[in-house]
C-alpha cells in the first residue's frame, strides 16, 4: 500500500546548494547514479544531537522509519523512548516515563525528516551523542553513536547499565572524538566504507575491520587532544571492543549520498528504506519525501539462544540506508564472515548479490568486491525493475524483542515485499514518467 500523504521534508542547511540533479535531467536515472557514485562525504564532528539539529527538544524526539503515531509504536521503540525520557530527566522512574508516553506527551518524528538515520528504534533525544557528516554542497547528516551489541537504547533497553553507558557516550566519548576530529586530517567516510569492503566487512552488520580502521585514523587526534589519560584509555578500549562502532559513520555517509541523489524529477531510484517496526517504507528520488509502505516483515532470522520467533519484533530501523547506497546486503560477497551472524552460507551471499544486480540500475564505482575481481556493488534500486522482475530487494538487519526493555534477540536476512516498489513505480507512471526497457535486464551503468 502507498502512503498518499507525504510528511514534511527535510531542508538543506542554510547556504547549502541543492542536491546534484535537483533540476530536470535528460536522463534522470543516470543523474541519480552520478550523485550516488560521485558525492563526497567527510566526518564533520561528534556532538550531542541538540547541537546538530533543531528537530529535537524537551519531549520532542526522532525515531526510525516512516511516520508513526505515538499510540502505535511497537515495544522496542516504546522502550527506547522510556530510555530517552530517563536520559533527559523528563522522568525519574520507568513508571513516570510510561505515564508520559501513555498521556501522549511526547512528540516524535522520523529521523529521515531531519536528514538523520537511526539504527533499530532510532530514537534520538537532545542528549543523544551523534556522528555528523558533511557532503558535497553542504549537506549535513547525522546518526547516533553505536552503544555496542548488548543491551542498548536502540534495541529498547532502559536499564541502568544502558543509561550509564549513554551518559558516558555523551559526556566523555563524544567530546573526546570531537577533539580528535578537530586535530586530525579530514576523514573521507566513503573511502572508509570502501576500505571496509576490501577488508571483509559489508559495513552494515559486519564492521570489525572498518571500526579498526576508524580507530587507527582517529588515534593520532586522540593523542593530540587534551584528554585525561584514563578517559583516553577508556575511549580506545570502548572502540576497540565494539565491532559495530563504525556503523553510524557508514550510514550517516550513506544518508548524505542519498540526500544528494534525491529530488530528481522522473528518477525511479530508491533514496531511503526504513521501518518503524510496524510499517516498512521507501522513498524514491523522483517522488520526493513521499513514503510508500508495507507491513514490516521479519524475514529469516538467526535467533539468540532461548529466543523464539514469537519474541521477534518485525524489522525496524533506518540502517538499511546502507543497502540503498550500495553496501550492506548488496555487498555480502565481500564479507563471508557475516553469514554466521545473519544466517546462510557463501552460496546464498553470492545469490543475493547477483539478484540485487537485476533490480539495480547501476554499479558502484567506489564500493568494490575483491572476490568478484573488484566488480562494483549493485547500486541504485530501480522501482520499475523491482516491479517488472518481482525480485524482492534484500537487507540484513538486527532484531529486537517485541516487548520493551528486552533488548536484542537476533539478526537475519530480510527480503522486502515488492508492493511499495510497485506502488512507487505506478506513481511515477501516473506523473508521466513511464518505465522503458527494464524488464529482466541486469544493471549496466556506472
Amino acid at each position: 500500500m502507498a502512503n498518499a500523504t507525504p510528511p514534511s521534508g527535510a531542508t538543506l542547511p542554510s547556504g547549502a546548494t541543492p542536491p546534484s540533479g535537483a533540476a530536470p535531467a535528460s536522463d534522470p536515472t543516470q543523474a541519480t547514479l552520478d550523485a550516488l557514485n560521485g558525492t563526497e562525504v567527510r566526518l564533520r564532528r561528534v556532538c550531542k544531537a541538540r547541537d546538530a539539529t533543531d528537530r529535537v527538544g524537551p519531549r520532542r524526539f526522532l525515531h526510525a522509519g516512516p511516520p508513526i503515531d505515538l499510540a502505535d509504536i511497537t515495544g522496542p521503540m516504546r522502550g527506547a523512548i522510556i530510555a530517552g525520557l530517563l536520559l533527559e530527566k523528563e522522568a525519574a522512574t520507568v513508571a513516570e516515563a510510561e505515564a508520559i508516553i501513555d498521556a501522549g506527551e511526547v512528540t516524535i518524528s522520523p529521523c529521515h525528516d531531519a536528514n538523520a538515520v537511526g539504527a533499530m528504534a532510532g530514537v534520538v533525544t537532545p542528549s543523544t551523542p551523534v556522528v555528523v557528516a558533511e557532503a558535497t554542497g553542504g549537506i549535513t547528516t547525522f546518526s547516533p553513536l553505536n552503544e555496542g551489541i548488548g543491551g542498548a537504547m536502540r534495541y529498547g533497553s532502559y536499564d541502568e547499565g544502558t543509561l550509564s553507558r549513554l551518559r558516558w557516550l555523551g559526556d566523555v566519548l563524544a567530546p573526546a572524538l570531537d577533539e580528535a576530529v578537530r586535530r586530525s586530517d579530514p576523514l573521507d567516510l566513503i573511502a572508509l566504507v570502501a576500505e571496509g569492503l576490501r577488508r571483509g566487512d559489508d559495513c552494515h552488520n559486519r564492521l570489525v575491520a572498518t571500526s579498526a580502521a576508524l580507530l587507527a585514523a582517529l588515534t593520532p587526534g586522540l593523542l593530540r587532544a587534551p584528554l585525561d589519560r584514563t578517559d583516553a584509555a577508556d575511549v580506545v578500549a570502548f572502540i576497540s571492543g565494539n565491532g559495530h562502532f563504525a556503523l553510524p559513520f557508514a550510514i550517516s555517509a550513506a544518508k548524505a549520498v542519498t540526500v544528494a541523489a534525491g529530488g530528481i524529477p522522473g528518477s525511479p531510484i530508491v533514496t531511503a528504506m526504513a521501518s518503524n517496526g510496524r510499517e516498512f517504507g521507501i522513498r524514491v528520488s523522483g517522488l520526493g519525501d513521499r513514503w510508500f509502505t508495507v507491513p514490516a516483515p521479519i524475514g529469516d532470522p538467526v535467533l539468540l539462544d532461548g529466543a523464539t520467533i514469537d519474541d521477534v519484533n518485525p524489522t525496524m530501523g533506518d540502517s538499511m540506508i546502507a543497502e540503498t547506497a550500495g553496501f550492506g546486503a548488496f555487498a555480502m560477497t565481500a564479507a563471508p564472515a557475516i553469514m554466521s551472524f545473519v544466517g546462510g552460507d557463501m552460496a546464498r551471499a553470492m545469490e543475493i548479490t547477483r539478484s540485487m544486480r537485476t533490480v539495480c540500475a547501476g554499479t558502484s564505482r567506489r564500493f568494490l568486491i575483491p572476490g568478484e575481481d573488484f566488480r562494483g556493488t549493485p547500486l541504485g534500486i530501480d522501482v520499475h525493475r523491482v516491479r517488472a522482475t518481482g525480485v524482492e530487494p534484500v537487507i540484513n538487519n538486527g532484531l529486537a524483542h517485541r516487548e520493551p526493555g528486552r533488548g536484542r534477540v537476533g539478526a537475519g536476512i530480510t527480503p522486502i515485499p515488492v508492493e511499495p516498489f510497485a506502488a512507487a513505480s505506478r506513481a511515477l507512471e501516473e506523473a508521466g514518467f513511464a518505465p522503458s526497457g527494464v524488464a529482466g535486464e541486469p544493471e549496466t551503468r556506472a
